[in-house]
């Protein structure tokens, strides 16, 4: 790696401003191990912006109170409306493609003190979202006691995150009487081995081999399964965490294609406009 490299600047709490978002008419609770934010509108406030893409350095848990939108969380996309809830790991790549001036959320910003190995989305029924709002509202209560009782805290936390991941499996269930098709299966790992390794592994037989068969039948599997080549999902991959460095970083492009791996400069700056249609210059200069 080249020396003297600046840090890539994730989207934190910490770099949120939580008094604007305070101003708005949220309740925000913030230290050292969690944040909370009651009635949040992360996109009103200009937190969010619609055709950004961020790297969300904490784990998170979100309620959907109100309005809807449209969101890449890696790469999968999802409509989001009221009742839904979002689990994400850290380093969660997000692209908002639109929302509605009247999104609010509830939000937990777990920073450095919840293990969360998976992204979920799900969308519950009333009674589920009730329960879970109703817990949050606890969380907020015990978290402003006086001395900070912290794990009280964070295992009301991890009952939130389990009480999620217990919702998603039943919703699973329900849905999906039948096991889910091989192919699909494949492909859905795929995607998370992506997500994984894409800045260092860019060529299909690494994948294979993590899936142990053989990258013929890996093309095969991802071509049926999505419509696209294996390849277009690496380098969408690619693209997005491109993106996010050249915009919410100070790294001159040849840090960045270093800390992307590709073989020098010229070959990054291919790629990009090759996908994008934009140098990567372009790109920084159009945000």
């Amino acid at each position: 790696m080249m020396e003297g490299k600046r840090n890539l600047n994730y989207f934190t709490i910490g770099s949120t401003d939580l008094p604007t978002a305070a101003a708005g008419g949220s309740h925000v609770f913030n230290n050292d191990d969690v944040s909370i934010i009651l009635n949040g509108r992360p996109w009103g406030d200009g937190i969010f912006r619609e055709g950004e893409v961020y790297q969300v350095a904490e784990p998170r848990l979100l309620l959907f109170m109100n309005g809807d939108a449209d969101v890449h969380l890696d790469l999968e996309q999802y409509h989001l409306e009221k009742g839904t809830v979002i689990v994400s790991m850290p380093d969660v790549i997000l692209e908002f493609e639109r929302f509605s001036p009247d999104v609010a959320v509830c939000g937990i910003g777990m920073k450095k003190t919840m293990h969360v190995d998976e992204n979920i989305v799900v969308n519950t029924d009333a009674k589920d979202f009730e329960v879970l709002l109703r817990m949050m509202h606890l969380l907020w209560d015990i978290a402003t006691w006086q001395p900070f009782r912290r794990d009280a805290v964070l295992k009301m936390v991890g009952a939130m995150v389990a009480n999620v991941q217990y919702i998603r499996q039943a919703s699973d269930n329900a849905r999906d009487k039948a096991p889910m098709p091989r192919h699909q299966e494949l492909f859905q790992q795929f995607k998370t081995l992506v997500s994984r390794h894409c800045e260092q592994e860019r060529n299909i037989p690494f994948y294979a081999g993590e899936m142990r068969i053989s990258p013929h039948h890996l093309s095969a599997v991802i071509s049926r399964a999505s419509g696209h080549s294996a390849l277009y999902w690496i380098n969408r991959a690619v693209v997005l965490r491109a993106k996010v460095l050249l915009h919410t970083s100070n790294l001159l492009t040849y840090e960045i294609a270093d800390r992307l791996h590709f073989a020098n400069p010229p070959a990054f700056n291919n790629f990009f406009k090759r996908e994008t249609g934009l140098t990567p210059m372009e790109y920084r200069e159009s945000k």
